[in-house]
């Protein structure tokens, strides 16, 4: 179901009309204001817990810039920063990092781990594309959320599906799934006994995953082809009651769908859900004169898509099957629409349900805070209540009132005294400490999350461009390759015994005498990158489909046919290692990992920082320091690389030439790696490490690589 029919239904008996101009909303610096004062007024006797300084300028720029951009500021954003004035250099930069498509990069990885999107899933790319483009136009977080609950259709040319797809729409799954993930809830338990430890009861769970009963994933196939998998609605409903070990031959009747969360029987005393039917009445207004004006579809407008194309979805296939095609019926096949799940996408985000707003705001402020109002973000129960209940209730309120205007939430929250605080001295008592951030009045130790870790390197490193010129890092690469050959022999003796330093007759190179294999490569940074707008494209869906429907045998023929080598029928083949040396020029270029396929390979730099998998609800990024991480630091390519000077790099005029000076080579080595001036012991130190050297770049290299590796660089201070 669309945003503009909800938004409209929402205005509807309201006895509101359209307003000549937007209704007045809080400013999140207004907003800021108040959350600190209500910390204040709810630490109460607390009030005396060891309160941190504010973080320094300097200090506040990397913070932001990380938390709102995924990676550290550049030399010249540092330097832009300086140059204004310090009563608003702070309101600047959260302006200007908001404004910015990394923004959209940033939270995308936030999103794809709440919505565990993965590439590998049906129509995962086109997801992963969707979240970031939603974000990037700013869609509003209840759009977002009942475009991924009713979606239809296929996979890839409608991305939403992607969400529910992801666990092949089982609908007991997509239960536990949709209360943890939306309104922090954990009901799974209650599918096989009522909940031990919550007020939840196993018929409140049927009730509820009588919602998906009609769901399913359908494969569509035309003259034994994958044309595409679908997101599809049955006639009937899986959920039944009694549940299957509880009927003993009694007869199983449908369950009636029930939402079991309480919705508000009123507006709160900030009048939060009057001012945003007030909002979403002027939205619906302005984005109907609009589209007379532009021909763009209110319902796009409101979605916050201004050119239209977000979720296009005419089906395309290959030429020889279109008139197969034509023969499916579109609207009772492929792409019936779930009323049950628009009817549970309405219950999840109505401004009245505290469940939804409470959730996704307490999420956002661990993530920017380092904890919390509730541990951990997705246990709402009554026994584990939140630390400061009437900020929490507060800010849900301005996010509803701001209809669930996602900026503004992450705009609110920066602008606290909470945000801006440093982190206790290490010589006060570790319970002390513990108090202050529970309370917010200290930061806790937060690690760069290994998106923003990778990306970091990368920039203080110089490479996301190249920084040596073309043929300066030649290098000879050998590789083994399995290559088929005919078999000439008479098939009906034993094949002669491979001589030592051969190959055998499955291709396995012999281990004496022979050419050692290239070691498995270092370079475990390297990742596929998500084009989002060819992703979001509706053909490419289908044309991934195809390409996993081949067979090997298929592949193997059509490489064998493009090689003009395409043997007899009967013809034996085996496959021989072959040695392929292959000149390479070493010039290594990175981008962002923000845009790789989520999730990274296992071993890759991503995932031994944290990153999951996330094929399970309850999978958290680990933090903690291995042995793997220090190795992957200090051997891994992507440190050595950036560390490495190149010609074309700042640095290198400092460091060769006329214009050498090596105090400010330092200087700005320290400014790129960890947003600061270094103390005049850090200059001397380092100036030591770059004599004790083989040259001056070597010298450089040694120091940047012992920064990447320090605790500073890593942690957010």
């Amino acid at each position: 179901m669309r945003g503009c029919l909800i938004s409209l239904a929402l205005i509807a008996g309201t006895g509101l009309t359209a307003a000549a101009a937007p209704p007045t909303g809080t400013e999140p610096a207004a907003v800021a204001r108040s959350i600190d004062k209500l910390i204040t007024l709810e630490n109460g006797e607390n009030a005396k817990t060891r309160e941190a300084e504010s973080v320094g300028d300097l200090q506040f720029l990397r913070r932001v810039s990380i938390d709102l951009n995924g990676r550290i500021p550049t030399d010249a954003e540092i330097q832009k920063y300086l140059s204004w004035s310090p009563s608003e250099r702070r309101e600047k930069a959260i302006e200007e990092y908001l404004g910015r498509d990394q923004f959209a990069d940033r939270w995308a990885i936030f999103f794809g781990d709440l919505l565990r999107v993965r590439y590998n899933a049906d129509g995962g790319n086109a997801f992963q594309a969707f979240v970031y483009e939603a974000l990037r136009n700013n869609m509003p977080y209840d759009v977002m959320t009942r475009r991924l609950l009713a979606a239809a259709g296929r996979a890839g040319s409608q991305p939403e599906t992607g969400f529910i797809l992801g666990d092949d729409a089982d609908p007991y799954a997509m239960t536990g799934v949709v209360s943890q993930v939306f309104m922090g809830v954990r009901i799974s338990c209650a599918e096989c006994h009522n909940h031990p430890f919550d007020s939840w009861t196993r018929e409140e769970f049927y009730n509820l995953a009588a919602f998906f009963g009609k769901t399913q994933k359908v494969e569509h196939r035309i003259k034994m082809r994958l044309i595409g998998v679908f997101l599809n609605e049955r006639a009937e409903s899986m959920i039944k009651w009694p549940p299957q070990d509880k009927a003993q031959g009694k007869a199983r009747v449908d369950v009636k769908p029930q939402f079991p969360f309480k919705l508000e029987e009123g507006d709160g005393p900030n009048k939060h859900i009057a001012r945003f039917k007030a909002k979403r009445e002027f939205e619906a207004a302005e984005a109907k004169a609009k589209a007379q004006k532009t021909g763009v579809s209110v319902d796009d407008l409101l979605d916050g898509n201004k050119s239209g194309d977000l979720n296009k979805d005419p089906l395309d296939v290959a030429n020889e099957n279109k008139k197969d095609v034509r023969k499916i019926d579109l609207e009772g096949d492929l792409y019936r629409a779930s009323k049950l799940r628009g009817d549970l996408a309405n219950y999840i985000t109505d401004p009245r349900n505290r469940f939804y707003s409470r959730a996704v705001v307490n999420r956002v402020w661990a993530e920017l805070i380092g904890r919390g109002f509730v541990n951990p973000v997705d246990d709402f129960r009554d026994d584990n209540p939140a630390s400061h209940d009437k900020t929490l209730n507060y800010l849900a309120d301005e996010f509803v009132a701001s209809g669930y205007n996602f900026k503004f939430l992450v705009a609110s929250v920066v602008r606290t005294a909470a945000y801006q605080r440093g982190h206790l001295a290490n010589n006060v008592p570790v319970p002390e400490k513990i108090e202050a951030e529970k309370a917010f009045t200290a930061a806790p130790a937060r690690r760069m999350m290994s998106e923003t870790m990778f990306d970091s390197i990368v920039q203080a490193g110089h490479l996301f461009s190249p920084k040596h010129p073309p043929g300066a890092n030649l290098t000879t690469v050998i590789t083994y390759t399995q290559v088929p050959v005919i078999v000439k022999d008479d098939p009906t003796k034993p094949a002669p015994k491979p001589k030592l330093g051969g190959t055998s007759g499955d291709g396995m190179a012999m281990m004496k005498n022979e050419p050692k294999m290239a070691a498995p490569s270092y370079d475990l940074e390297r990742g596929i990158e998500v084009d989002f707008k060819k992703a979001l494209k509706m053909k490419d869906g289908l044309d991934i489909d195809k390409m996993e429907a081949k067979s090997a045998e298929e592949i193997e023929a059509e490489q064998m046919m493009k090689s003009g080598k395409m043997p007899a029928p009967g013809t034996r083949i085996r496959y021989i290692s072959k040695e392929v040396k292959t000149l390479v020029d070493d010039n290594p270029v990175f981008a962002s990992s923000m845009r790789m396929a989520s999730p990274a390979p296992a071993g890759h730099f991503l995932r031994v920082f944290g990153q999951t998998d996330r094929a399970t609800l309850d999978d958290r990024r680990d933090h903690s320091p291995s042995m793997r991480q220090a190795l992957m630091m200090l051997n891994g390519k992507l440190t050595n690389e950036a560390a490495r000077v190149g010609p074309l790099e700042p640095v290198h005029a400092l460091l060769v030439g006329p214009k050498a000076d090596i105090d400010a080579a330092i200087r700005l080595v320290y400014r790129e790696a960890l947003t600061r001036e270094p103390t005049a012991t850090e200059v001397a130190d380092s100036r030591t490490i770059i004599k004790e050297a083989g040259t001056t770049l070597d010298g450089i290299a040694d120091l940047r690589w012992a920064l990447f590796n320090s605790n500073e660089f890593r942690f957010i201070q």
